[in-house]
């Protein structure tokens, strides 16, 4: 069952909505999706928050240490998912006490990527229709 209420067939905004519904029904300051260069794809939060949450996105959830993290998770927790596309990876990120079903927003990043590329794939394919002369 899909339970999506906003849809769209723009890549960016179908995964800004999910960030949005994932920050909605859960308790957290910051979610982030965040490209392998480090580019916010998609995120809501309070500014400091999301900066200090691309900061620390990829390294944290490599396991690497670093002192940014122990600042920007002082007093709350974090989590992270690294999903692996076809281009490289994406990172799913949270700053907060909670975050209702992570597991299945990896899965619908995955499936807004290969909607949105059927759909781009379907837009530049050639037409059947041949012109009359």
């Amino acid at each position: 069952m899909d339970r999506r209420i906003k849809r769209s067939q723009d890549r960016e905004e179908a995964l800004q909505y999910l960030v949005e519904a994932l920050a909605d029904r859960s308790q957290v300051e910051a979610v982030l999706l965040v490209n392998d260069e480090g580019r916010i794809v998609a995120g809501m939060g309070m500014p400091r928050e999301v900066r200090q949450l691309a900061q620390i996105a990829i390294p944290a959830v490599r396991g690497e240490e670093s002192e940014l993290f122990e600042a920007a998770t002082c007093d709350t927790d974090f989590f992270g998912r690294e999903i692996p596309v076809p281009d490289g990876s994406l990172y799913l990120v949270a700053l907060g006490t909670r975050v209702c079903k992570m597991h299945e927003a990896v899965y619908a990043v995955n499936r807004i990527l290969e909607e949105t590329r059927v759909s781009l794939e379907l837009l530049a394919a050639p037409s059947s229709a041949q012109s009359v002369a």
